[in-house]
């Protein structure tokens, strides 16, 4: 299976890249620059030990053309701008956005578009029939190199076509993650703001590369509320 990763020359593209070929896939790092995308796809095997031949470099418009999944990387002030170049390319391919709508000024301020959330705005420009859905994005590039370790995160996905998650689902345990659903588009908007609270605490308590994991708690519990709580005998 091919991925594409529009706009992939970025930490976060390249880091999705590593994961694709992990899971046994072909990564196409698009650009809008060919001759910087098959730089990478040249020299990123050597850096995380995966298999050359698995990593291809092209322009954005080429690297959705020949995908079976188009994964979108961009910084959010290019958003909008490269969405529109792919719609009239994207036909049954999955769409995965990644991008966070975080400030290029300030990270710790984010810049939401019109529709509520980057997701929200790629599935408005690409078509209520596009299958769009967000993910990675509250998990750092350094863990997505680390394909070796342990994750500290948990994807957590959102859309508004169920097949599509499910999809991305299954993907995402191939690329070394467990993936949680969270509902529909407009839960981007939590997703993205997550990211921001991420990297505050990185800023604030110095944090290496926090991430997000779902736990429960544990089982054996001892004490558990109810109603009974609450209840007084107040003629006493």
């Amino acid at each position: 299976m091919k991925c594409a990763i529009v706009g992939g020359t970025g930490w976060q593209g390249a880091g999705i890249a590593t994961r694709i070929v992990y899971a046994g896939h072909t990564a196409v790092i698009g650009s809008r620059d060919e001759k910087r995308s098959k730089a990478l796809a040249k020299g990123l095997p050597q850096k995380v030990k995966l298999p050359p031949e698995k990593f291809e470099g092209s322009l954005n418009e080429d690297a959705v053309r020949n995908a079976d999944i188009v994964f979108v990387t961009v910084p959010m002030s290019a958003h909008e701008e490269i969405l529109k170049l792919i719609a009239p390319l994207i036909d049954e391919q999955l769409v995965i956005d990644v991008t966070v709508p975080s400030d290029p000024e300030d990270q710790l301020k984010l810049i939401f578009p019109p529709e509520g959330s980057a997701i929200e705005q790629a599935q408005a420009i690409l078509g209520e029939d596009a299958d769009v859905v967000a993910a990675f994005k509250t998990v750092s590039a350094t863990m997505l190199f680390n394909y070796g370790m342990t994750p500290n995160s948990d994807i957590l996905i959102c859309g508004d076509d169920l097949e599509a998650k499910h999809r991305t689902t299954l993907l995402i345990k191939e690329m070394g993650f467990t993936a949680y659903d969270i509902g529909t588009a407009e839960a981007g908007r939590i997703i993205e703001s997550l990211n921001q609270t991420l990297i505050f605490l990185n800023y604030a308590y110095h944090l290496n590369q926090p991430g997000i994991k779902i736990v429960e708690m544990d089982r054996g519990m001892e004490i558990l509320p109810d109603d009974s709580m609450f209840e007084y005998n107040y003629d006493k």
